[in-house]
């Protein structure tokens, strides 16, 4: 049958407008492709676990399921850097030798993120000035090598305090930490810079900061601590490992990256999904903002999650979180309560009290530094108790807790996570001394644990720091 004009009319009318339409699209899509950059640059990635001993299982899992992810989502090993102490897949209380898991899996033979895990770091090895040496590309290990044209990305864990960042043997200030991101700028060695932090107080290692491309976030804000994860529930093929496998923050973002397309999830949008896992501390954005939009692929990886390490979703977080000021003493009682035997509950018992005595080692040191400081006024010493100082005096700062660590090392660890919760108080007094406080902290700190015996629990078990 023919078609007369006037019916004809609305079909050509809808072919011209389709044409046109395809037309536009197709203009479009070349505009775009003419504009966007002819390569994104390399991907780089700096991963740290600063802490050693199996009570600090968490961190070197944390970091060796970050490698995990970083290669299987694309990022070249040789573009990968890693420091761990690597003391924990082969320490003694470690119910599977050579091997770490991040997540638990009670029935299954669980995912071990220690194989494959290339550590270039480790041991002594693990200190701020390699980390200082591996950031700047100096030195003749395995360090950056990135360019301007390049995007790395940085994730530390391990234990901090107000101002500071834990090592096995040292700190690292904020001051120092955010000077070199800024040589790093300056000298063109990224586009972008993403870094992810877990550490207690880590919102105050990026307080102030203003470098062009350096984009943080911290597990917690600058007064509170974070949280270790799988605490309670750290169950693999039947076998309770007794410790914390990972840390909130952490698992939040590794998870969330595992099972993920990275390619259409952005920096922005991770930022929520963790901040809402993280519901213990408050998760903070930090530094330059105006590239949040961008996919999280630029910086970790666009290969899928099929190609990653295939985790199941991760099931809404169950209280099984606990704080990192809290972790040691808190295994150590659970383990207590779940020896199945009088002998593993009596070795419970006395590593309970040894940890105890240590904690109280701490406070006690702590309080005779304030008793040197503001010898007789309990008031005074209250203030700088509570106080709430920024940490604005480096080597104060960074001498005062020096004296602690070695000064008191046969009695506590003071980069332990209760100990650093009584870093507050150094970064009071040398905050008070700066504004005309009459007194020499660094002589208080060493007054603090002068002499005396290397203590024992009530038991009479020797701390073993």
């Amino acid at each position: 049958a023919r078609v007369g004009p006037a019916a004809a009319r609305p079909i050509f009318e809808g072919l011209i407008g389709g044409l046109a339409e395809m037309a536009v699209r197709t203009l479009a899509a070349c505009l775009l492709a003419s504009a966007a950059p002819a390569s994104l640059g390399a991907e780089w990635a700096v991963i740290v676990s600063g802490s050693s001993g199996y009570m600090n299982y968490r961190h070197q899992a944390d970091a060796c399921h970050a490698y995990q992810i970083a290669v299987a989502k694309g990022i070249p090993a040789e573009n990968i850097i890693l420091m761990a102490a690597d003391d924990v897949a082969r320490d003694e209380e470690n119910p599977f030798p050579g091997k770490l898991f991040n997540r638990p899996d009670p029935h299954g033979p669980g995912v071990d993120v220690y194989a494959g895990c290339k550590i270039d770091y480790r041991g002594d090895e693990v200190t701020p000035s390699t980390f200082l040496k591996v950031l700047a590309g100096e030195g003749e290990g395995k360090v950056l090598k990135s360019t301007a044209e390049d995007h790395v990305f940085v994730n530390f864990v391990d234990h901090g305090a107000p101002g500071i960042i834990a090592f096995p043997s040292d700190e690292l200030h904020k001051h120092t930490l955010q000077k070199a991101l800024r040589s790093m700028h300056e000298a063109g060695m990224f586009s972008k810079l993403v870094f992810y932090l877990e550490a207690c107080e880590s919102g105050s290692m990026f307080e102030g900061m203003h470098i062009p491309g350096v984009y943080a976030l911290s597990a917690a804000n600058g007064e509170e601590s974070s949280f270790g994860a799988y605490c309670d529930n750290s169950v693999v093929n039947g076998q309770d490992l007794g410790t914390c496998l990972g840390d909130l923050f952490s698992i939040s973002w590794m998870e969330d990256s595992d099972v993920h397309d990275l390619a259409s999830e952005t920096l922005e949008v991770q930022f929520k999904r963790v901040k809402a896992r993280t519901n213990l501390s408050h998760v903070l954005q930090w530094g330059d903002k105006s590239f949040v939009n961008d996919p999280v692929s630029e910086f970790l990886g666009d290969r899928s999650p099929a190609a990653s390490m295939g985790a199941p979703a991760p099931p809404p977080f169950a209280d099984d979180a606990v704080s990192a000021r809290e972790v040691d003493l808190r295994r150590r009682f659970r383990a207590y309560t779940s020896g199945r035997t009088p002998e593993a509950r009596l070795r419970a018992v006395a590593r309970m009290e040894a940890e105890l005595a240590q904690q109280t080692e701490a406070e006690r040191a702590y309080q005779r530094f304030l008793d040197a400081v503001q010898p007789g006024d309990s008031a005074k010493q209250q203030q700088l108790r509570e106080g709430r100082a920024k940490p604005n005096h480096p080597e104060c700062e960074l001498d005062v807790h020096a004296a602690i660590r070695v000064g008191c090392a046969g009695r506590f660890d003071a980069n332990s996570g209760f100990a650093l919760r009584f870093h507050q108080v150094v970064v009071n007094v040398c905050d008070a001394v700066a504004h005309g406080l009459e007194a020499d902290p660094v002589a208080a700190a060493g007054a603090a644990c002068g002499g005396g015996r290397t203590p024992t629990g009530p038991s009479g078990v020797e701390l073993v720091v």
